[in-house]
């Protein structure tokens, strides 16, 4: 019966050597050649079997992709490049080794598109439930990380596409917006935040930590298909799902009005007096958030 170490010999197998990984995964750790004059940018994201995705439902190879794909998106968020990835799984006792193969291609698969090279990780099983984490390794090539500090009153709030109702599928099959963060960042953005717990939620953070508030202009808020349908099954409306949903994967930022071909719709403004808004139809009301949190 296939156990841990054949997976392992079989993830060796799938290694190369490059530029930037020396010696990849197969040793006690992974030799990276980092250039001297560039930033090493540093993050970690976890995946639930239950909460961000479902192994009786999704495949594992779109298990895998949504894994690193979420990396890759705050990879995105900051405005740098994925350079290198290390990933750890703690499988359910009896899923076999094919379903862990086709997790790892997933991971290697959404990885490849954007440069990325699986570098290392660590695989154990249990009887508990399936837990996926990746952590990420980005670089700067020459472009100053956009931090989710530089907001300025004045500012314009743009999102890069519409929003609401993921949980009808685009959780686990969204494509992170690298090159967009890219062009954004080269293009001056104050701020930046991806919209993994809702606009509702995101926002709020990102103004916190700028010292600042937002209005929102509701009637520019672009809303995505998905949330009109979803709208139409559980009555909620669909802006209440544009706002609050979450894993939405898209883009907020803040930038100074006038910057031209930037990527998105420009949504509200950024303003002194701290809090966050919500206008229309000439009446202002305070955005309660209602995105994903985590209970503890």
């Amino acid at each position: 019966m296939p156990g841990e170490f054949d997976f392992i010999q079989w993830v060796r197998a799938q290694q190369k050597p490059s530029t930037l990984a020396l010696l990849p995964a197969g040793d006690d750790l992974a030799i990276l050649r980092w250039p001297a004059n560039d930033l090493l940018l540093v993050g970690v994201d976890q995946m639930l079997d239950g909460v961000h995705f479902d192994s009786n439902l999704h495949t594992p190879r779109a298990i895998g992709r949504k894994a690193m794909n979420r990396n890759l998106s705050d990879c995105a968020a900051m405005g740098c490049l994925p350079a290198a990835a290390v990933t750890t799984v703690a499988s359910h006792r009896g899923s076999g080794l094919l379903f862990l193969q086709e997790l790892y291609t997933g991971m290697r698969e959404a990885a490849d598109l954007q440069g990325c090279q699986i570098v290392g990780g660590d695989t154990g099983s249990w009887e508990g439930k399936w837990v996926v984490t990746v952590t990420i390794l980005g670089r700067c090539e020459g472009v100053t990380p956009i931090t989710r500090r530089g907001a300025q009153p004045g500012d314009g709030i743009f999102v890069t596409g519409p929003l609401g109702g993921s949980i009808l599928g685009r959780h686990m099959t969204f494509e992170p917006c690298v090159a967009e963060g890219r062009r954004i960042a080269m293009a001056g953005a104050t701020s930046m935040i991806d919209l993994s717990d809702g606009l509702s939620r995101d926002l709020p953070h990102l103004c916190e930590q700028s010292g600042v508030g937002a209005i929102l202009d509701v009637s520019a808020i672009p809303i995505h298909a998905d949330a009109i349908r979803l709208a139409a099954r559980d009555s909620v409306s669909p802006l209440d799902h544009a706002l609050h949903d979450g894993e939405d994967y898209e883009l907020l930022y803040t930038c100074r009005r006038g910057v031209s071909k930037l990527p998105g719709v420009l949504i509200g403004t950024i303003t002194e007096n701290t809090g966050v808004f919500l206008s229309q139809a000439a009446r202002v009301e305070r955005l309660v958030p209602k995105g994903w949190e985590h209970s503890l």
